[in-house]
């Protein structure tokens, strides 16, 4: 247990930009990564990296100060200079034993994320294990806490409120829009391609409008969202022409200056009222349009508003959620026992089979050969029998000694 360490660079202690630095595309982990146990002496290690954060978990008989991150860091990421890689090392955080096993738990259960409560970290948790156990850098060690963080995320998720609320602008956008109860019978414009109106794509696929269009800059970007909605595409500059007739209008463009003015309005049907969700900064639809006609309007800095109000009920679920975590450190150690015990006692089965097999055989061959075939028979069921109980007995006795220890005490490396 002692011997278990992490090594974390978050966006807490070095800041997104140089956190990204050392981020590693999965499939590039293997080659950067598949000969850090030689290299380092390291029993086992798993290597997580997510926009936030990036964090070395693994196990060493070595004191990981200063100068080992800093070594380590130099090994793994030469194309890094030599400052960022020093800076790096002595702002990272260090977490050695069941500090570490906490600290995976809090990572894992997103109550260390940059926004608290996303459940997507439990997912890049179990991959990142996966790449590791195929690599064959991890042991039992990491695959029992691994398997103990992800239950105990999972209890996180089920048994608090730390994600019920949505922190996310696409998420609060969606929902915005399902309390307008949409149906198959509206006509969608979106104005915009990029990432934003791309998420939010995905969850109005299964809505199935009369009508969608897309209009975009990049008219190849606005056929991709187009296609995923059965829709059509056009450029920009076609939206005084083509908008027509439309009950929602979604828009979200890096434009400097707003897209959609007074005259533009105009020319899409403005007697019709419509829900408009504008996701763009600054707002790609101009203030008079919103004052002057009749629009059920929603607005990033709405949707923002809500964000942090709903961040802070999720904050709130932390306390609770810490709770669980210390509970489920208690079944981790206790899981950890059991398996260091298998594998001290896994030879007493064949042991004891050996022992007997070496008394019937050699020891008490000659006793035997007097006896008659009942006698033989009576005398086997009975060795069988004493067999099952010496291997099973002694085995359940130690597992229970083994729990029953003050959990304080130290576990056996």
């Amino acid at each position: 247990m002692k011997q278990f360490k992490a090594i974390t660079l978050t966006h807490r202690n070095l800041g997104l930009d140089l956190v990204g630095r050392f981020h590693v595309e999965p499939e590039l982990q293997q080659e950067k990564f598949g000969e850090v146990h030689t290299s380092f002496e390291l029993s086992e290690f798993m290597f997580i990296s997510t926009c936030n954060r990036v964090e070395f978990f693994f196990r060493t008989a070595d004191k990981v100060d200063e100068t080992y991150i800093e070594r380590f860091l130099q090994k793994h990421y030469s194309e890094v200079s030599a400052e960022l890689l020093k800076k790096a090392a002595i702002q990272t955080r260090v977490y050695s034993g069941i500090d570490a096993i906490r600290h995976l738990f809090h990572v894992t259960s997103s109550l260390d994320s940059l926004v608290v409560g996303e459940r997507e970290i439990i997912t890049q948790v179990r991959e990142a294990f996966e790449r590791a156990s195929k690599a064959g850098l991890t042991g039992d060690f990491l695959r029992i806490a691994v398997q103990k963080a992800i239950e105990t995320a999972k209890q996180v998720y089920t048994e608090t409120e730390i994600a019920t609320k949505p922190v996310s602008i696409v998420n609060l956008a969606y929902r915005k829009l399902l309390e307008r109860d949409l149906h198959p019978g509206q006509n969608l414009l979106i104005i915009g391609a990029g990432s934003t109106i791309e998420a939010l794509t995905g969850n109005l696929k299964t809505h199935g409008f009369n009508s969608v269009k897309v209009f975009n800059r990049t008219v190849s970007k606005a056929e991709n969202i187009a296609k995923a909605l059965n829709g059509k595409a056009y450029p920009l500059d076609q939206l005084t022409t083509e908008a027509g007739e439309n009950d929602i209008v979604i828009t979200c463009t890096g434009a400097e200056h707003s897209i959609v003015d007074i005259d533009i309005y105009k020319t899409m049907v403005p007697e019709k009222r419509k829900t408009i969700v504008d996701l763009a900064i600054p707002n790609d639809i101009d203030p008079t349009v919103i004052s002057e006609f009749d629009i059920d309007y929603i607005s990033i800095e709405d949707l923002k508003e809500e964000a942090k109000r709903n961040l802070k009920e999720r904050e709130k679920e932390v306390f609770r959620c810490e709770a669980l975590v210390e509970e489920r450190l208690l079944e981790f150690e206790d899981a950890f026992r059991t398996r260091k015990l298998e594998l001290a006692m896994r030879n007493v089965p064949e042991t004891m089979k050996e022992i007997k097999q070496r008394a019937l055989a050699q020891t008490f061959a000659r006793d035997i050969e007097k006896m008659d075939d009942n006698s033989r028979e009576t005398l086997e069921r009975i060795v069988n029998y004493l067999e099952k109980k010496y291997i099973s007995v002694p085995m359940k006795m130690a597992r229970q000694v083994v729990l029953d220890q003050d959990l304080k005490d130290p576990i056996i490396d």
